[in-house]
C-alpha cells in the first residue's frame, strides 16, 4: 500500500488536505507543508516519517510504533514556523487492540542547547492550542461525547526525557527517566502508577493555575525507564506555562538530581483507539528553553558521553504491572483502566 496517497479507513476517504484549516493548506505553497501517510506493511520509513520545521527548530514525527492492519494515519505538518510556533494535524483510526498504543504522532523542539543539564535550564516555556474531534463531526457541540461514542481512546502528553548520562538522554529508548506532562484524556488512558494510590492522595502541584496530580512508576517493557506523570483534573484545551516547575519539583523531592541530563522533548497525542476516524490538530505550539550558559550556535548534535553521574535519590515507587508496551521511538508508556 502506497503511503504516498491518501489512506482509505473504515471505507472513509481520508483526505487531509480538506480538514486543515489551522495550516492554511488552501492558500499555501507546496513547500509549506508536507502530508505523511501510512498504513500497516508499508515501508519503516513511512510509518516513522518526520519533517523539519523551515528554521529546524521544530522536528515533526508521524511515529507509528505499535501499528497494526486494524486501521492507519495521516499526519500533515506546518513547514512555515516564521511566528517560532509548530502546527500540524493528524487523522487516525485503529478498531483492534484497544489497551495498546498504536502511535505518538508529535512535534519536537530542536535546540543546540539540548542536552542540557538540569542545573543550566532556567525556564521551559509551553504554548500551544489543540483540538480534537471525530472527522465526521468537526463542529460537534460536545466533542467529548461524540468522542466516547466511537470508542475514541487517546491522550495529549509532553514528553522530556533525562539521564545522567547527555548522550543516552537524547534517546528515548535508553534514557533512565521519563517526564510527562499531560493536558488531556479520553476512553480511560491513565498513566504509569495510576493504580499504586488515588489522585486524592497524589502530590499536586499548581501551575498556570491548573492543578497537577504527580504519578510515578516503572515502565514494565523496554527501557523499563522510570516515569513521572503530571495529570491535570480536567482535560485542557490548551497550555501556556513554564513546565520547567514541574521538573524542579522533582530535583528538589531528590526524585532527579541537578546533574542530570535533560534530552528529548517531544510534544503529542497518544493514539489507542477509535472505530471510526478520529482528527487531532495542534495548533501554534511553542516551545522556548531558557538556560543559564549557552552553547555557541554553531555547535551541532551532541556533545561526547560524559562518564557516569549520580542516578539521585533512590526511586521509591511501586512497580504497576499495567504498562503498555514502551515506545521504541519515544512513546511513554500508559494503562487502560
Amino acid at each position: 500500500m502506497s503511503s504516498c496517497r491518501a489512506l482509505r479507513i473504515l471505507g472513509q476517504s481520508l483526505s487531509l488536505l480538506a480538514i486543515l484549516s489551522p495550516l492554511s493548506v488552501a492558500a499555501a505553497s507546496k513547500d509549506e507543508f508536507k502530508t505523511m501517510c501510512a498504513a500497516f506493511g508499508d515501508s519503516s520509513a513511512a510509518q516513522f516519517a518526520g519533517a523539519s520545521s523551515d528554521t529546524g527548530k521544530y522536528l515533526y514525527g508521524s511515529n507509528q510504533w505499535g501499528w497494526d492492519d486494524s486501521g492507519a494515519q495521516c499526519m500533515t505538518v506546518g513547514l512555515d514556523d516564521s511566528d517560532d510556533a509548530a502546527s500540524f494535524n493528524v487523522t487516525w483510526s485503529w478498531t483492534e487492540r484497544d489497551v495498546w498504543v498504536h502511535s505518538y504522532p508529535n512535534v519536537g523542539l530542536e535546540s543546540v542547547q539540548l542536552p542540557s543539564r538540569l542545573d543550566n535550564v532556567k525556564s521551559f516555556n509551553v504554548s500551544a492550542a489543540w483540538d480534537m474531534y471525530p472527522s465526521a463531526q468537526p463542529d460537534a457541540v460536545n466533542k467529548t461525547e461524540a468522542l466516547m461514542a466511537i470508542g475514541t481512546k487517546a491522550d495529549i502528553a509532553l514528553d522530556m526525557f533525562i539521564d545522567s548520562n547527555n548522550v543516552t538522554a537524547m534517546n528515548a529508548s535508553a534514557a533512565a527517566f521519563e517526564v510527562m506532562v499531560w493536558s488531556a484524556v479520553w476512553g480511560g488512558v491513565a498513566p504509569i502508577g495510576y493504580q499504586t494510590f488515588n489522585r486524592a492522595d497524589a502530590p499536586k502541584y499548581t501551575l498556570a493555575g491548573i492543578e497537577y496530580a504527580l504519578y510515578s512508576g516503572f515502565n514494565q517493557q523496554g527501557q523499563k525507564q522510570a516515569v513521572f506523570s503530571w495529570v491535570p483534573a480536567e482535560n485542557q484545551n490548551g497550555i501556556d506555562a513554564n513546565l520547567w516547575e514541574l521538573v524542579t519539583y522533582l530535583v528538589n523531592a531528590g526524585n532527579l538530581t541537578a546533574d542530570m541530563y535533560l534530552g528529548l522533548i517531544q510534544f503529542g497525542t497518544e493514539t489507542v483507539h477509535a472505530t471510526q476516524n478520529v482528527t487531532f490538530e495542534m495548533q501554534k505550539a511553542q516551545m522556548d528553553l531558557a538556560v543559564v550558559s549557552q552553547k555557541p550556535t554553531t555547535t551541532k548534535g551532541s556533545p561526547p558521553a560524559t562518564a557516569g553521574a549520580s542516578k539521585g535519590a533512590a526511586f521509591h515507587v511501586a512497580p504497576t504491572g499495567f504498562a503498555l508496551p514502551a515506545a521504541a521511538m519515544g512513546i511513554a508508556a500508559a494503562v487502560l483502566l
